[in-house]
């Protein structure tokens, strides 16, 4: 809430703002009307005055030397500002159009004022006359552009504030809505854990990899908690940008206010110095004060110069930074197509995982229409044993009604003596006729199936005694009809039960046409049999006695008939009470279905509801995520065109100029400005990559809930499938309520042409207030810029005249401070001065120093380098002189050893040295080879020996080759190798010496 306290206060202040230069610019615009009214009327005053100076003419030595006078000062002031726009010329040093501007006045003025004194021609001519309002006119002129650019300005800084004040409204809506966002979901988070969320911790990254788990969702958390201090801190940095924006378009139009002021006061000036110069004589003399004031301010906008380049250079270092952003943005680019990418890969993943809970979602709808349909065939079957079981009762109970008449005809017969024949013979035709008839149709009835209400229409139209004039006195009547009756009661009981479970089938039709006869033949049975009752009441008084008796007698003979049917009949009737269980059961289970699809629409409804939710907060993530992308391209924009704005492109480089600048303007020192956009700008940046990762996992997240959500919708949509059979009942209700909308859809047709009438009366009255008022707001206009311009006309002059005391005063302060400041600049020149010596100085023994000592030490190095190289000569040279003399030694070794077999073998053999040699080339021509190839054949043992000593001898010289290379060669390892050879010299030269002395001998 603080926030919102905050951007609302500001947002005050920014309207505040908004209206204050409103007003100042219509106070703008009503000086330069006021303005040009008064250049106007002074430029007629002039001309009368003129008109009326024709006559005087002042004397030719006067006007030469006051030309003379006015352009000596004016080559002196050409002089002094010529270096100065040399300077700025090459620096570059104004990056903004007013400065540009302000240089090619004053220039413009100064030439001017050099060239107008050089013309020879009388001051107060006619010519002179129109060349002064011609000049007046510029000046006028160039007044009415300044104060435009001023006014133009003035409008961007408002348009900077508007826009400073759209973005800042546009932000508290933003922090309105994800405050309420945030608001929703404690409260869902609150009621689905009953406790205010714990603080989250952060999950490893092998814990991240599985889609849906805790750890999953805590990272989920924690990024968003992330966004939100993220997008406050964006918010805090954009309100920070928008304030340094209309800061630096008020900067923008206090500095044109200031060159203005300074174009007056360099104005002022240099006519002060012509009009001393007129009324002083044409002796040359020293320069006046105004000369001073004159470089004093060409000093100031020197300064000002300086300042333009520190400018300059802070500009370049913000187009590198701005360089740095636009890869930076690229970067990010990349990172928004990988992203893309991977939403696309996980969108064609949720594609096959909907699609896969899809046919899971079919393959569990038709598993549960099997089961229904399997349930369905169930009860039909149970259906249809229940008609089965109710014909069989019914036959069961022809079969009982025969029995009785069978019985009561024998009973009959048994009275018949009592009787006359005549009346017995009619008797016994009757009741042969009615068995015939009786038989006939059970015959028919075993041919085809009965349905229980026909049954007892067929019972009610038989043969009964009374028509035949035979009456049935037995009590096993009465209850037989009783028994009758009790058994129609059932089927007449268990009717709407038919009628309720076979609502959807076709038998529903004939079971309700065959009900009114059955109820009808149920009326008219009780009354016929009343009937008999009340005609044979005297007869049955007279023969109960003896029926009794007959009855006793048949229930005997009859007993063993009459238990069978009994015990078929308990059979039946247990049948009944299974089929009657198995219905309850098939009645429950229908129940629990109902409640189960009653359960599952009220899931659907949940789900639905949830994908609902899901649904808008993608749709929301999606267009937070085009909203920060549109943020950030209209922010990257914005800052560009304040760069360039602010700092337009210089074609000369500027040279390096202090950080801290003097602004002579105000007397004090102005620091480097800081660079908040860049900061800003990274802010942002970051903000926008964790805002893309978090709505990357959000839409992983949704994703994944979208996928449940669907599977459970197309489950339970089959079921809802099934219930929406309940809706075609209500249909009727519907086209009532219909009726009822169309009546009422009348109704409201006439009200509304009612209205529209009325409105037009309305709308007639509203444009004569709007006309009225109008015209009230525009006389109320005139009459208020009125008496403005009254004010304006009054306080304006008063304005000037304290504008220019405080002018002149801070002109005296300024110029006392400028001594001040050019007398520290010099004790400061000059200290550094004596420091850039004594430096050099020293820097120059430091560095006479450091080269002797280099020379010195290359020296020492290239003597040492020399006698390492001779060294590493010598003994490579000593090594190879001992090798020689070894090998040298070892030759006269084998040659000795050579003679000595020789003369071994001509001892033992007793030849002498011819015969051998004559042996030998007698040997060499038998196989065919030189005597040399034969003394070598001969001398194999030997040449063996000088081969294997051969690899010694290099890997001799191979180790001391080695040690010499070594980074310290030791010199101990050298005199160990140089012993070694030295010891086999010694040992070679010892065996030579003992072979030598028996040779010696010998000879």
């Amino acid at each position: 809430m603080s926030g919102e306290a905050n951007l609302r206060q500001s947002h005050q202040e920014l309207s505040s703002q908004l209206a204050q230069k409103d007003q100042h610019i219509l106070q703008l615009q009503t000086q330069l009307q006021q303005q040009q009214q008064q250049e106007q009327i002074q430029l007629q005053q002039q001309q009368q005055l003129q008109a009326q100076q024709t006559t005087i003419y002042p004397s030719p030595n006067r006007q030469t030397n006051f030309k003379a006078v006015v352009s000596e000062q004016a080559d002196a002031a050409v002089q002094r500002s010529s270096p100065d726009c040399d300077q700025a010329s090459t620096r570059g040093s104004d990056p903004r159009p007013e400065d540009k501007t302000l240089q090619r006045r004053s220039t413009s003025s100064i030439r001017r004022q050099q060239g107008a004194p050089v013309q020879r021609s009388r001051s107060l001519s006619p010519a002179s006359s129109v060349e002064l309002d011609s000049g007046r006119r510029r000046r006028a002129q160039q007044r009415m552009q300044d104060l435009e650019e001023l006014l133009q300005l003035k409008m961007e800084e408002n348009e900077e504030l508007r826009k400073a004040h759209d973005k800042r409204r546009e932000r508290l809506c933003l922090i309105q809505t994800n405050y309420k966002t945030v608001r929703d979901q404690l409260k869902e988070v609150e009621k689905s854990n009953g406790l205010p969320g714990e603080r989250i911790h952060r999950a490893e990254p092998w814990q991240l990899r599985q889609e849906n788990s805790d750890a999953v969702w805590n990272e989920l958390a924690y990024l968003k908690n992330l966004t939100r201090k993220l997008s406050t801190e964006k918010a805090s940095l954009e309100e920070q940008l928008d304030m340094l924006r209309v800061q630096a378009a008020m900067d923008r139009a206090t500095v044109k206010e200031l060159h203005l002021c300074l174009a007056n006061e360099h104005k002022e000036l240099l006519h002060k110095v012509v009009e001393e110069h007129q009324v002083k004589s044409s002796t040359p003399k020293k320069p006046s004060v105004s000369s001073e004031q004159m470089e004093q301010s060409f000093k100031k906008i020197e300064q000002l110069e300086w300042r333009m380049i520190s400018l300059e250079e802070e500009r370049e270092r913000l187009s590198e930074e701005k360089e740095q952003l636009l890869e930076d943005n690229k970067d990010l680019a990349l990172n928004c197509r990988k992203l893309q990418a991977s939403l696309d890969h996980l969108r064609t993943q949720e594609a096959v995982h909907e699609e896969a809970a899809q046919a899971l979602a079919q393959a569990q709808g038709e598993r549960h229409c099997n089961k229904i349909m399997a349930l369905e065939a169930r009860v039909a079957a149970s259906q249809k044993e229940a008609t089965k079981l109710h014909h069989q009762l019914l036959k069961l109970r022809q079969e009982v009604g025969i029995l009785k008449a069978a019985r009561d005809y024998y009973r009959n017969c048994a009275a018949g003596p009592v009787r006359a024949g005549g009346i017995g013979s009619k008797i016994s035709s009757k009741v042969k006729f009615k068995t015939t008839r009786l038989r006939g149709a059970l015959r028919q009835s075993s041919h085809r199936t009965v349905s229980p209400n026909q049954a007892i229409s067929w019972q009610g139209r038989s043969p009964s005694p009374t028509k035949d004039e035979w009456e049935d006195m037995s009590i096993d009547s009465d209850s037989g009809e009783e028994y009758s009756d009790s058994l129609n009661s059932v089927p007449s009981g268990t009717a709407p039960y038919r009628q309720h479970a076979n609502r959807k089938s076709s038998r529903c039709s004939l079971m309700s046409n065959t009900e009114a006869p059955a109820a009808e033949s149920h009326k008219k049975q009780p009354d016929v049999l009343a009937r008999d009752d009340k005609q044979h009441e005297p007869w049955d008084q007279g023969m109960r006695g003896e029926k009794r008796r007959r009855k006793r007698m048949l229930m005997r003979t009859q007993h063993c008939s009459s238990s069978s049917l009994q015990q078929r009949i308990e059979s039946l009737q247990r049948h009944i009470d299974i089929l009657r269980s198995a219905r309850k059961d098939a009645v429950l289970s229908a129940n629990e279905l109902r409640r189960a699809n009653e359960k599952i629409m009220a899931q659907l409804n949940s789900l639905t509801e949830k994908l609902c939710s899901s649904k808008q907060l993608t749709q929301k993530l999606t267009s937070d995520l085009a909203g920060v992308e549109r943020q950030k391209k209209v922010l990257e924009m914005e800052l560009e065109q304040w760069r360039q704005i602010t700092f337009p492109q210089q074609t000369a480089p500027p040279p390096p100029a202090p950080v801290n600048a003097e602004c002579s303007c105000q007397g004090r020192t102005v620091p480097a400005p800081t660079d908040p956009a860049h900061q800003a700008l990274e802010a942002e940046v970051k903000q926008l990559q964790a805002r893309l990762k978090n709505a990357s996992a959000e839409v992983t997240r949704q994703v994944a809930a979208n996928k449940a959500l669907r599977g459970q919708l197309q489950e339970n949509e089959d079921k809802l499938r099934q219930l929406q059979d309940k809706a075609s009942h209500t249909e009727r209700d519907v086209n009532m309520k219909r009726q009822l909308v169309e009546d009422l859809k009348t109704r409201l047709k006439f009200l509304q042409e009612m209205e529209k009438s009325y409105k037009g009366q309305l709308e007639e009255l509203e444009k004569k207030v709007k006309t009225l008022s109008e015209e009230a707001s525009n006389r109320k206009a005139f009459i208020e810029s009125l008496k403005r311009r009254l004010n304006v006309a009054t306080t304006e002059k008063n304005q000037y005249e304290a504008s220019c005391t405080k002018l002149k005063e801070d002109l005296e302060k300024k110029e006392q401070r400028i001594h001040a400041l050019q007398a520290r600049v010099g004790a400061s020149e000059q200290a550094l001065a004596a420091l850039q010596q004594t430096a050099t100085e020293q820097m120059e023994g430091l560095t006479q120093q450091s080269s002797h000592a280099l020379d010195r030490l290359q020296r020492q190095l290239g003597t040492a380098y020399s006698q390492l190289e001779q060294l590493h000569s010598f003994i490579k040279a000593l090594a190879s002189e001992i090798l020689l003399d070894v090998q040298e030694v070892k030759q006269q070794l084998m040659k000795r050893r050579r003679l000595r077999q020789a003369n071994t073998v001509a001892v033992k053999g007793g030849l002498s040295a011819k015969s051998m040699i004559k042996a030998k080339s007698i040997a060499a021509s038998i196989l065919n080879m030189s005597e040399n190839d034969l003394a070598d054949i001969m001398d194999t043992d030997q040449g063996t020996e000088a081969r294997s000593e051969s690899p010694r001898d290099q890997e001799w010289l191979d180790q001391l080759n080695h040690i010499l290379q070594q980074k310290i060669p030791s010199a101990g390892q050298l005199m160990e190798a140089v012993r070694v050879k030295m010891k086999e010299r010694k040992v070679l030269t010892e065996e030579l010496a003992t072979l030598t002395t028996p040779v010696s001998e010998k000879a």
